[in-house]
Protein backbone atom coordinates (compact mmCIF):
# COMPACT_ATOMS: atom_id res chain seq x y z
CA UNK A 1 0.00 0.00 0.00
CA UNK A 2 1.64 3.35 -0.90
CA UNK A 3 0.54 7.18 -0.10
CA UNK A 4 0.30 9.51 -2.68
CA UNK A 5 0.90 13.38 -2.25
CA UNK A 6 1.89 16.22 -2.91
CA UNK A 7 5.29 17.97 -2.57
CA UNK A 8 3.75 20.80 -0.22
CA UNK A 9 2.48 18.31 2.13
CA UNK A 10 5.83 16.12 2.77
CA UNK A 11 6.34 18.12 6.51
CA UNK A 12 2.63 16.94 7.18
CA UNK A 13 3.23 13.23 6.24
CA UNK A 14 5.98 13.39 8.29
CA UNK A 15 4.25 15.00 11.05
CA UNK A 16 1.69 12.50 11.15
CA UNK A 17 3.27 8.95 10.56
CA UNK A 18 1.72 7.17 12.53
CA UNK A 19 -1.51 8.02 11.70
CA UNK A 20 -0.26 6.65 8.44
CA UNK A 21 0.22 2.98 10.15
CA UNK A 22 -4.11 2.67 10.87
CA UNK A 23 -5.89 4.28 8.18
CA UNK A 24 -9.15 2.94 7.24
CA UNK A 25 -12.79 4.44 6.30
CA UNK A 26 -13.18 5.52 9.83
CA UNK A 27 -9.39 7.00 10.11
CA UNK A 28 -9.59 9.44 7.09
CA UNK A 29 -9.26 12.47 8.60
CA UNK A 30 -6.57 14.06 10.41
CA UNK A 31 -7.59 17.19 12.82
CA UNK A 32 -4.21 19.39 12.40
CA UNK A 33 -4.87 21.35 15.77
CA UNK A 34 -1.38 23.15 15.82
CA UNK A 35 -1.95 24.32 12.00
CA UNK A 36 -4.95 25.76 13.46
CA UNK A 37 -3.73 27.66 16.55
CA UNK A 38 -0.90 28.98 13.91
CA UNK A 39 -3.87 30.41 12.28
CA UNK A 40 -4.91 32.46 15.18
CA UNK A 41 -2.38 33.44 16.57
CA UNK A 42 -1.10 34.67 13.28
CA UNK A 43 -4.48 37.17 12.70
CA UNK A 44 -4.02 38.11 16.57
CA UNK A 45 -0.40 39.34 16.16
CA UNK A 46 -0.76 40.81 12.74
CA UNK A 47 -4.46 42.47 12.50
CA UNK A 48 -5.17 43.21 16.49
CA UNK A 49 -7.55 45.73 15.30
CA UNK A 50 -9.63 43.39 13.01
CA UNK A 51 -12.08 41.27 15.27
CA UNK A 52 -12.43 38.09 13.00
CA UNK A 53 -15.76 36.69 13.48
CA UNK A 54 -15.08 32.82 12.21
CA UNK A 55 -17.66 31.58 9.53
CA UNK A 56 -18.79 28.69 11.33
CA UNK A 57 -20.55 27.60 7.92
CA UNK A 58 -17.29 26.53 6.36
CA UNK A 59 -16.59 23.88 9.40
CA UNK A 60 -18.75 23.12 12.39
CA UNK A 61 -16.23 20.15 13.48
CA UNK A 62 -16.68 20.00 17.25
CA UNK A 63 -12.73 19.83 17.70
CA UNK A 64 -12.39 23.34 15.53
CA UNK A 65 -15.10 25.36 17.32
CA UNK A 66 -13.49 23.80 20.78
CA UNK A 67 -9.98 25.84 20.16
CA UNK A 68 -11.52 29.30 18.85
CA UNK A 69 -13.84 29.32 21.92
CA UNK A 70 -10.54 29.15 23.78
CA UNK A 71 -9.76 32.68 22.06
CA UNK A 72 -13.49 33.80 22.88
CA UNK A 73 -12.16 37.58 23.80
CA UNK A 74 -9.85 37.75 20.44
CA UNK A 75 -12.47 35.58 17.70
CA UNK A 76 -16.04 36.06 17.65
CA UNK A 77 -18.63 33.19 15.63
CA UNK A 78 -20.40 34.53 12.13
CA UNK A 79 -23.82 32.57 11.87
CA UNK A 80 -26.09 32.73 8.88
CA UNK A 81 -28.89 30.35 10.42
CA UNK A 82 -31.15 29.83 13.99
CA UNK A 83 -29.31 25.99 13.53
CA UNK A 84 -25.68 28.15 13.21
CA UNK A 85 -26.66 29.99 16.30
CA UNK A 86 -27.88 27.21 18.56
CA UNK A 87 -24.06 25.73 17.46
CA UNK A 88 -22.35 28.90 17.90
CA UNK A 89 -24.13 29.37 21.88
CA UNK A 90 -22.70 26.17 22.91
CA UNK A 91 -19.11 27.31 22.41
CA UNK A 92 -19.30 31.33 23.18
CA UNK A 93 -21.61 33.81 25.06
CA UNK A 94 -24.18 35.48 23.37
CA UNK A 95 -22.51 39.06 22.54
CA UNK A 96 -19.50 37.31 20.95
CA UNK A 97 -22.35 35.86 17.92
CA UNK A 98 -22.75 37.71 14.67
CA UNK A 99 -25.99 36.63 12.34
CA UNK A 100 -24.96 37.76 8.47
CA UNK A 101 -27.84 36.19 6.56
CA UNK A 102 -29.77 39.19 5.20
CA UNK A 103 -32.77 37.33 4.99
CA UNK A 104 -35.73 36.84 7.52
CA UNK A 105 -37.39 33.80 7.21
CA UNK A 106 -41.31 34.38 7.14
CA UNK A 107 -42.37 31.23 9.15
CA UNK A 108 -38.66 31.78 11.55
CA UNK A 109 -39.36 35.01 12.78
CA UNK A 110 -40.48 34.08 16.21
CA UNK A 111 -37.59 32.74 16.77
CA UNK A 112 -35.30 35.09 15.00
CA UNK A 113 -37.07 37.97 16.84
CA UNK A 114 -35.89 36.86 20.13
CA UNK A 115 -32.35 35.83 19.07
CA UNK A 116 -31.70 38.94 17.06
CA UNK A 117 -33.44 40.98 20.32
CA UNK A 118 -31.87 38.74 23.02
CA UNK A 119 -29.03 37.37 21.82
CA UNK A 120 -26.76 37.96 18.90
CA UNK A 121 -25.40 41.38 18.70
CA UNK A 122 -25.16 42.14 14.29
CA UNK A 123 -27.89 41.17 12.11
CA UNK A 124 -27.39 42.44 8.52
CA UNK A 125 -29.56 43.22 5.63
CA UNK A 126 -29.06 44.04 1.90
CA UNK A 127 -32.67 45.18 0.64
CA UNK A 128 -35.76 47.58 1.00
CA UNK A 129 -37.45 44.05 1.41
CA UNK A 130 -35.25 42.96 4.20
CA UNK A 131 -35.39 46.17 6.63
CA UNK A 132 -39.29 46.69 5.64
CA UNK A 133 -39.61 42.85 7.18
CA UNK A 134 -37.84 43.45 10.43
CA UNK A 135 -40.21 46.58 11.37
CA UNK A 136 -43.17 44.58 9.90
CA UNK A 137 -42.35 41.77 12.37
CA UNK A 138 -41.18 44.50 15.07
CA UNK A 139 -37.42 42.76 14.76
CA UNK A 140 -35.02 45.41 16.66
CA UNK A 141 -31.99 43.79 16.87
CA UNK A 142 -28.58 45.48 18.59
CA UNK A 143 -27.21 46.85 15.31
CA UNK A 144 -27.75 46.79 11.73
CA UNK A 145 -25.21 46.62 9.00
CA UNK A 146 -26.06 47.20 5.26
CA UNK A 147 -24.56 45.02 2.63
CA UNK A 148 -23.38 46.43 -0.45
CA UNK A 149 -22.40 44.99 -3.49
CA UNK A 150 -18.21 44.28 -3.51
CA UNK A 151 -18.26 44.86 -7.49
CA UNK A 152 -15.37 42.90 -7.57
CA UNK A 153 -15.19 40.22 -10.63
CA UNK A 154 -11.98 38.02 -9.52
CA UNK A 155 -13.03 36.01 -7.43
CA UNK A 156 -13.48 32.35 -8.89
CA UNK A 157 -17.42 32.33 -6.68
CA UNK A 158 -19.04 35.89 -7.13
CA UNK A 159 -22.15 36.79 -4.40
CA UNK A 160 -22.88 40.53 -6.21
CA UNK A 161 -25.87 38.40 -8.02
CA UNK A 162 -27.45 37.29 -4.92
CA UNK A 163 -26.53 39.44 -2.26
CA UNK A 164 -25.91 43.59 -1.44
CA UNK A 165 -27.11 46.63 -2.27
CA UNK A 166 -25.81 49.51 -4.67
CA UNK A 167 -25.22 52.60 -3.16
CA UNK A 168 -27.95 54.55 -4.00
CA UNK A 169 -30.37 51.29 -2.19
CA UNK A 170 -27.72 51.21 0.62
CA UNK A 171 -28.71 55.11 1.44
CA UNK A 172 -32.48 54.19 0.75
CA UNK A 173 -32.40 51.40 3.55
CA UNK A 174 -30.11 53.75 6.14
CA UNK A 175 -33.24 56.36 5.57
CA UNK A 176 -35.82 53.95 6.24
CA UNK A 177 -33.81 52.33 9.28
CA UNK A 178 -33.73 56.34 10.71
CA UNK A 179 -37.15 56.64 10.28
CA UNK A 180 -38.47 53.41 12.10
CA UNK A 181 -35.89 53.67 15.11
CA UNK A 182 -33.56 50.90 13.79
CA UNK A 183 -30.07 51.27 15.27
CA UNK A 184 -28.23 51.18 11.69
CA UNK A 185 -24.59 51.12 12.50
CA UNK A 186 -22.30 50.27 9.60
CA UNK A 187 -21.61 48.82 6.23
CA UNK A 188 -20.53 45.05 5.56
CA UNK A 189 -19.13 43.45 2.01
CA UNK A 190 -17.61 40.30 0.98
CA UNK A 191 -15.33 40.14 -1.77
CA UNK A 192 -16.13 36.74 -2.88
CA UNK A 193 -14.08 33.45 -2.65
CA UNK A 194 -11.75 31.57 -3.96
CA UNK A 195 -9.68 32.36 -6.92
CA UNK A 196 -5.71 34.13 -7.07
CA UNK A 197 -6.00 37.38 -7.48
CA UNK A 198 -4.72 40.75 -5.20
CA UNK A 199 -6.72 40.61 -1.78
CA UNK A 200 -5.28 44.00 -0.96
CA UNK A 201 -6.12 45.44 -4.50
CA UNK A 202 -9.88 43.96 -3.69
CA UNK A 203 -10.14 45.23 0.11
CA UNK A 204 -8.83 48.29 -0.97
CA UNK A 205 -11.78 48.98 -3.86
CA UNK A 206 -14.79 47.91 -2.54
CA UNK A 207 -13.40 49.60 1.54
CA UNK A 208 -12.94 52.93 -1.02
CA UNK A 209 -16.60 52.40 -1.76
CA UNK A 210 -18.13 52.06 1.57
CA UNK A 211 -16.55 55.35 2.62
CA UNK A 212 -19.59 57.58 1.49
CA UNK A 213 -22.10 55.40 3.19
CA UNK A 214 -19.91 54.94 6.68
CA UNK A 215 -19.42 58.60 6.44
CA UNK A 216 -23.14 58.99 6.26
CA UNK A 217 -24.32 57.02 9.19
CA UNK A 218 -21.36 58.09 11.51
CA UNK A 219 -22.58 61.47 10.65
CA UNK A 220 -26.60 60.31 11.68
CA UNK A 221 -25.59 58.27 14.90
CA UNK A 222 -22.62 60.75 15.79
CA UNK A 223 -20.38 57.78 16.83
CA UNK A 224 -18.00 55.49 14.78
CA UNK A 225 -20.11 53.15 12.45
CA UNK A 226 -18.94 49.36 12.01
CA UNK A 227 -16.79 48.09 9.01
CA UNK A 228 -17.67 44.54 8.13
CA UNK A 229 -14.91 43.60 5.60
CA UNK A 230 -16.34 40.05 5.44
CA UNK A 231 -14.35 37.12 4.03
CA UNK A 232 -12.75 35.75 1.13
CA UNK A 233 -8.81 35.37 2.21
CA UNK A 234 -7.37 31.81 1.42
CA UNK A 235 -5.53 30.38 4.25
CA UNK A 236 -1.91 31.50 2.82
CA UNK A 237 -3.21 35.12 2.60
CA UNK A 238 -0.40 37.31 3.48
CA UNK A 239 -2.66 39.08 6.13
CA UNK A 240 -0.38 42.01 6.68
CA UNK A 241 -0.59 42.57 2.76
CA UNK A 242 -3.80 42.22 2.53
CA UNK A 243 -5.12 44.33 5.25
CA UNK A 244 -2.45 46.03 7.21
CA UNK A 245 -2.74 49.23 5.26
CA UNK A 246 -6.17 49.23 7.19
CA UNK A 247 -5.12 49.82 10.45
CA UNK A 248 -5.72 53.90 10.55
CA UNK A 249 -9.32 53.43 9.52
CA UNK A 250 -11.43 55.47 11.77
CA UNK A 251 -13.95 52.88 11.98
CA UNK A 252 -14.45 49.50 14.00
CA UNK A 253 -13.57 46.99 11.61
CA UNK A 254 -14.83 42.95 12.15
CA UNK A 255 -14.47 40.29 9.53
CA UNK A 256 -16.05 36.74 8.56
CA UNK A 257 -13.45 34.67 7.91
CA UNK A 258 -14.01 31.05 7.57
CA UNK A 259 -11.50 29.24 5.11
CA UNK A 260 -8.71 31.16 6.71
CA UNK A 261 -8.87 29.33 10.08
CA UNK A 262 -10.99 26.23 8.62
CA UNK A 263 -9.00 25.10 5.62
CA UNK A 264 -5.24 24.04 7.06
CA UNK A 265 -6.97 22.45 10.54
CA UNK A 266 -8.17 19.27 8.83
CA UNK A 267 -6.55 16.59 5.89
CA UNK A 268 -8.53 14.24 4.46
CA UNK A 269 -6.98 10.64 2.82
CA UNK A 270 -9.16 9.11 0.17
CA UNK A 271 -8.59 5.64 -1.40
CA UNK A 272 -8.32 4.36 -4.52
CA UNK A 273 -11.29 1.30 -5.49
CA UNK A 274 -11.00 0.58 -8.67
CA UNK A 275 -8.65 1.40 -12.15
CA UNK A 276 -9.24 1.17 -15.90
CA UNK A 277 -7.14 2.46 -18.82
CA UNK A 278 -9.43 5.38 -19.19
CA UNK A 279 -9.61 6.17 -15.41
CA UNK A 280 -9.59 5.50 -11.48
CA UNK A 281 -12.45 5.37 -8.70
CA UNK A 282 -11.61 7.02 -5.22
CA UNK A 283 -14.13 6.66 -2.50
CA UNK A 284 -14.79 10.35 -2.04
CA UNK A 285 -16.30 12.22 -4.97
CA UNK A 286 -18.32 15.48 -5.53
CA UNK A 287 -21.06 14.49 -3.27
CA UNK A 288 -18.79 14.03 -0.49
CA UNK A 289 -16.05 16.15 0.51
CA UNK A 290 -14.61 16.29 -2.66
CA UNK A 291 -17.59 18.66 -3.93
CA UNK A 292 -15.14 21.46 -3.32
CA UNK A 293 -13.97 20.26 -6.47
CA UNK A 294 -16.26 21.60 -8.69
CA UNK A 295 -18.09 24.30 -6.30
CA UNK A 296 -14.86 25.54 -5.28
CA UNK A 297 -12.95 25.36 -9.19
CA UNK A 298 -10.23 23.95 -7.16
CA UNK A 299 -7.36 21.48 -9.11
CA UNK A 300 -6.83 17.97 -8.38
CA UNK A 301 -3.26 18.31 -7.00
CA UNK A 302 -0.23 16.71 -9.04
CA UNK A 303 1.12 13.68 -6.63
CA UNK A 304 4.64 13.85 -6.68
CA UNK A 305 5.79 11.42 -3.71
CA UNK A 306 4.70 8.57 -2.22
CA UNK A 307 4.81 7.18 1.40
CA UNK A 308 5.46 3.34 1.59
CA UNK A 309 7.16 1.28 4.68
CA UNK A 310 8.13 3.86 6.19
CA UNK A 311 10.12 5.51 3.23
CA UNK A 312 9.14 8.90 1.56
CA UNK A 313 9.69 8.17 -2.86
CA UNK A 314 9.82 11.04 -5.33
CA UNK A 315 8.01 9.87 -8.33
CA UNK A 316 10.62 12.03 -11.02
CA UNK A 317 13.38 10.91 -9.64
CA UNK A 318 14.85 11.58 -12.90
CA UNK A 319 16.12 15.16 -14.03
CA UNK A 320 14.83 14.36 -17.49
CA UNK A 321 11.43 16.21 -17.82
CA UNK A 322 10.51 14.04 -20.94
CA UNK A 323 11.50 11.04 -19.02
CA UNK A 324 9.65 12.30 -16.26
CA UNK A 325 6.49 12.65 -17.85
CA UNK A 326 6.44 8.94 -18.78
CA UNK A 327 5.68 8.13 -14.96
CA UNK A 328 2.15 9.95 -15.60
CA UNK A 329 -0.57 9.46 -17.53
CA UNK A 330 -3.88 11.85 -18.06
CA UNK A 331 -7.02 9.84 -17.03
CA UNK A 332 -10.15 11.06 -15.29
CA UNK A 333 -10.96 10.82 -11.30
CA UNK A 334 -14.14 9.52 -10.57
CA UNK A 335 -15.46 9.16 -7.38
CA UNK A 336 -17.67 6.47 -6.03
CA UNK A 337 -21.38 6.86 -6.89
CA UNK A 338 -23.28 5.52 -9.47
CA UNK A 339 -23.54 9.51 -10.80
CA UNK A 340 -21.66 10.42 -13.97
CA UNK A 341 -21.72 13.98 -13.18
CA UNK A 342 -19.43 12.22 -9.92
CA UNK A 343 -15.78 13.23 -11.54
CA UNK A 344 -13.33 15.47 -10.35
CA UNK A 345 -11.28 16.52 -13.74
CA UNK A 346 -8.88 14.70 -16.15
CA UNK A 347 -5.74 14.92 -14.26
CA UNK A 348 -1.95 13.35 -14.56
CA UNK A 349 -2.14 10.17 -12.42
CA UNK A 350 0.52 8.64 -11.31
CA UNK A 351 0.92 5.82 -13.77
CA UNK A 352 1.86 2.81 -10.86
CA UNK A 353 -0.93 4.21 -8.90
CA UNK A 354 -3.06 0.80 -7.26
CA UNK A 355 -6.22 -0.14 -6.26
CA UNK A 356 -5.85 -0.15 -2.18
CA UNK A 357 -3.05 3.04 -2.59
CA UNK A 358 -4.22 5.94 -1.02
CA UNK A 359 -4.26 10.12 -1.76
CA UNK A 360 -3.38 12.66 0.96
CA UNK A 361 -5.31 16.03 0.42
CA UNK A 362 -3.94 18.48 2.80
CA UNK A 363 -5.79 22.00 3.96
CA UNK A 364 -9.29 20.27 3.26
CA UNK A 365 -11.12 21.58 6.28
CA UNK A 366 -13.15 24.59 4.59
CA UNK A 367 -16.46 23.71 2.81
CA UNK A 368 -15.56 19.89 2.64
CA UNK A 369 -17.72 18.29 5.25
CA UNK A 370 -20.07 20.75 5.91
CA UNK A 371 -21.21 20.80 1.80
CA UNK A 372 -20.80 16.76 2.00
CA UNK A 373 -23.97 14.50 1.89
CA UNK A 374 -24.45 10.71 1.58
CA UNK A 375 -26.07 10.44 -1.90
CA UNK A 376 -26.24 6.93 -3.56
CA UNK A 377 -26.50 5.46 -0.09
CA UNK A 378 -22.63 5.76 0.08
CA UNK A 379 -21.34 7.10 2.97
CA UNK A 380 -18.74 10.80 2.89
CA UNK A 381 -15.66 10.10 5.16
CA UNK A 382 -17.31 12.84 7.89
CA UNK A 383 -20.16 10.22 8.10
CA UNK A 384 -17.76 7.80 9.39
CA UNK A 385 -16.54 9.56 12.27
Amino acid sequence: MKIYFQQNSINTILKYEQHLQNLSSSNRWIFDKDALELQINNWIDKLQWIKPYYAIKSNTSDKLLKIISNYENKIGLDTASIQEVNIALKYTQKSNIIFTNPHTVPHEKKELKKLLTEDVTIKVVDSMCEIIKLVEYNIIPNKILVRINSNFNDANIKFDTKFGSTYLEAIEIINYGVLHNLPIKGITFHIGSGGVFSREEAYRKVIQQSIPLLEYIKSINKEIPILDIGGGLLHDTDLLEALGWTKDLPYTIIAEPGRYFSAPSFHLFTQVISKTKRCIFIDNGVYHELNVYHRDHWNFPILTHFYENGVIYHINNDKDNEKQQHNYENITVFGPTCDSYDNIEKCNIPKDIQIGDWIFLDNMGAYTSASKCDFNGILSASSYN
